[in-house]
């Protein structure tokens, strides 16, 4: 037995009656242990099966450079937003052989920028960074920067890094051209961390007056009654939220206070969540291809000596036309 009394490849070579070099070709699966009889191969696989044995991913990466592993730091797996990022990265890398280490932080610069070190420091082959805040520091930053460290960012783009994200002005286009119909102020519920200048440019394009409102805790159950008291004081009957998880709250603060959903106030969600098909009205949102997304992602992540710096994806976006806005 090794340390710890974990079982070694040596033991079970020992055991097998085989060498060492053998047990190894054996289970890595490699394209040598073909040439080995099929008595010795099922004869090392139960014998490490009887010993209860555990690869060692440490030592394999030592060997190898490679952790079989992912990163991925995520402002707050509360959201479904982020949670359905979370689930579509692990699955895209899941089906190529990778595992991903999820860390929430939620949403604090320091503890995102430790995590990042921590992953960094773990020796991962990449890491999916979803908070904006790895440029805070820039000694580290131009420390992953010389390593070629594959970092993929989420709508944050890079210089030095890729991106992946989504072009949202498609869908604001069409949300705005329908809402525009009926409105002439547009309110929009976002983050401190929401870039609206795609918004704000097709809202002033279809001469409507954009209203913005940025709250501290978006998509957070924290906020939702301030949201709410916005939506019933700003003069405005129709508000675009960035997050449809926040929007689906929001309904259900506005009813609390009589507000009804389209009739008094239309609402249109981004993000094309489940959620926006179980509530009552159904939300309308800006709908985009998140499985595609993440996709691309973990194919970056795995590419990254190949890529060009700065690399970008970006996603289409559309308008999801439901019940929670007038025909």
């Amino acid at each position: 037995m090794g340390r710890n009394n974990r079982v070694t490849l040596a033991d079970i070579a020992s055991r097998a009656n085989v060498d060492i070099s053998t047990v190894s070709l054996v289970l890595n699966h490699k394209a040598r242990a073909k040439k080995l009889t099929a008595e010795t191969r099922d004869r090392v696989f139960a014998v490490a099966k009887e010993l209860n044995y555990r690869p060692s991913y440490m030592a394999r990466a030592l060997k190898t450079g490679k952790s079989g592993a992912f990163g991925m730091v995520v402002g707050d797996l509360r959201d479904p937003s982020y949670s359905m990022l979370a689930f579509h990265l692990i699955t895209a890398a899941q089906a190529r052989g990778y595992q991903v280490l999820t860390c929430p932080t939620p949403w604090g610069e320091e503890k995102e920028l430790a995590l990042l070190r921590l992953l960094h420091e773990r020796n991962v082959d990449g890491v999916f960074f979803q908070p904006g805040s790895f440029r805070k520091d820039p000694e580290f930053y131009e420390t992953l920067r010389q390593e070629k460290f594959p970092v993929v960012t989420y709508c944050t783009p890079d210089p030095v890094f890729a991106t992946v994200g989504v072009n949202y002005e498609p869908g604001f286009r069409q949300a705005v051209a329908d809402l525009a119909r009926r409105h002439r102020k547009i309110g929009h519920i976002c983050s401190p961390h929401t870039d609206s200048r795609p918004l704000t440019t097709v809202c002033k394009a279809a001469g409507v007056e954009p209203v913005e409102h940025r709250f501290r805790h978006i998509g957070l159950p924290d906020c939702a009654d301030e949201v709410a008291e916005f939506v019933r004081t700003s003069g405005s009957g129709a508000f675009i939220v960035s997050g449809s998880a926040t929007a689906v709250r929001l309904m259900s603060r506005l009813a609390r206070k009589g507000i009804r959903v389209p009739d008094d106030v239309e609402l249109v969600g981004v993000g094309n969540l489940e959620a926006t098909e179980w509530v009552q009205p159904e939300l309308s949102c800006i709908g985009y291809d998140v499985a595609a997304m993440m996709e691309k992602a973990v194919e970056m992540l795995i590419d990254y000596p190949s890529c060009e710096p700065g690399r970008s994806f970006m996603t289409p976006s559309e308008y999801i036309v439901r019940q929670s806005t007038r025909p």
